[in-house]
Formats: C-alpha cells, structure tokens, sequence
C-alpha cells in the first residue's frame, strides 16, 4: 500500500511537470527586484486632479500651497490622538486627518497627521493631507464643513 501510494504520488508529480520545476518557479522571492509594491497606492496627482483637489478645497489656493518659512515640526497619531492634539477640530463621526497649530506668532507650526495605517484604511493620501495641513501654516483659511 504504502509502495502504491509512492507510486501514484511520483507518477501525479510527472504527469503535472512539477516533478523537474525549477523550486523558483512557483515562489518569487518578494525582493528581488526592490521591496514589493505598497497595498495602497495613492491616485497620481495630475494637473486635472489637483484641479478637482483645489475645488474641493482639499489642496489649498496656489498662494498657500508651499513650503513653510518657519519652524515646521510633523507629528504622526491615532485618531483619538489627533482629537486629542486638536479637540474640537474634528465633527463627531468624521475621519481625523489631520490639524494645524501656529504658535509664537506664525514662527513655529506643528502639523498632526493621521498615521500611514489610518490615512490607508480612509483612502487618503499623506501628501493631500500634509500639503493642506501646511497651507494653515502659510495663513489659509477655510470654512470647516458642518
């Protein structure tokens, strides 16, 4: 029986050709040809995007969208953490992305954004966030929604 079983166990491996398959073949080492590509990838931000971003007031007017003169420190957090930076920024029930506080007369600003599993989980990207965030920094403004 267990002669049987050798047997129709080697002649399964030669009928499907796995019998002389490279071992490479079925398993491709994940970093062969540089790390694997990210689960989340972030829509490519073309000029008709960016477009539709600004109108959606998600990317701030061209006036404010760049770098920041002053001292500019980033920080990274849970959503309860960024309600907790930030308390009353966020509407209950909405996603906290990310919020801005300027201090010492616009001479230092610190950005709190939603960490990379978080933005990922929403679909947001942390480019979006951070240049709308550092837009505040500049002195843009906006309505909040309600």
């Amino acid at each position: 029986m267990k002669k049987t079983l050798l047997t129709g166990i080697a002649v399964l491996l030669l009928a499907t050709g796995t019998a002389d398959a490279q071992p490479d073949m079925f398993v491709k080492p994940t970093w062969n040809n540089g790390p694997p590509e990210p689960y989340f990838k972030p829509k490519q931000l073309t000029p008709q995007y960016i477009t539709w971003l600004r109108k959606m007031n998600y990317l701030p007017p061209e006036e404010f969208d760049h770098e920041y003169k002053g001292e500019l420190k980033i920080v990274r957090g849970t959503q309860q953490e960024l309600r907790a930076y930030c308390p009353g920024s966020f509407n209950p029930g909405w996603n906290a992305m990310g919020c801005t506080k300027r201090g010492f007369d616009g001479a230092v600003c610190i950005i709190y954004i939603l960490n990379d599993q978080g933005l990922q989980s929403i679909g947001w990207d942390g480019e979006v966030v951070l240049r709308h965030e550092r837009a505040h920094c500049n002195g843009w403004h906006h309505e909040r929604a309600r």
